[in-house]
């Protein structure tokens, strides 16, 4: 192979890097961007045709959008879990160039908790002001 195909993949390579990490690259220690506002959304006011929606995806895993007026919902599903307990921690919200980017971990009961032992489907939704970025999911 010549010189000038190893140093032209080496730039590809390099560039098909950046541009696919997306979010990824903040665990990594990159720079994130802008915060944005959110508000955690309790499930009596979550538009019906999303809850709805929501309510037939719970038990996979799940990522979803849906805008409503001026506003703009994400929600985050973790699938079945075996138990109760389980909660979902917004760890950020924030744009990055042309992308909003949400964060979320899932959070299971402690050693010493008691929980049903009944199955349980967590999930979460945010409600943030209308965009038209591109939404990335970080979970």
């Amino acid at each position: 192979m010549s010189l000038k195909r190893v140093v032209l993949s080496a730039v590809l390579s390099f560039f098909l890097f950046f541009c696919l990490t997306g979010c990824e690259t903040v665990k990594e220690g990159g720079e994130k961007g802008k915060d944005w506002d959110y508000t955690v959304v309790p499930t009596s006011d979550i538009p019906e045709d999303f809850r709805k929606e929501v309510d037939t995806k719970k038990i996979n895993a799940f990522q979803m959008t849906y805008q409503e007026a001026e506003y703009l919902y994400l929600a985050v599903g973790y699938g079945e879990q075996a138990s109760g307990g389980f909660n979902i921690k917004v760890v950020g919200l924030y744009e990055k160039g042309n992308t909003l980017c949400l964060e979320t971990s899932l959070n299971g009961p402690g050693e010493d908790e008691v929980v049903s032992q009944k199955a349980s489907y967590p999930y979460i939704v945010i409600k943030t002001q209308k965009s038209d970025k591109e939404v990335k999911f970080d979970v």
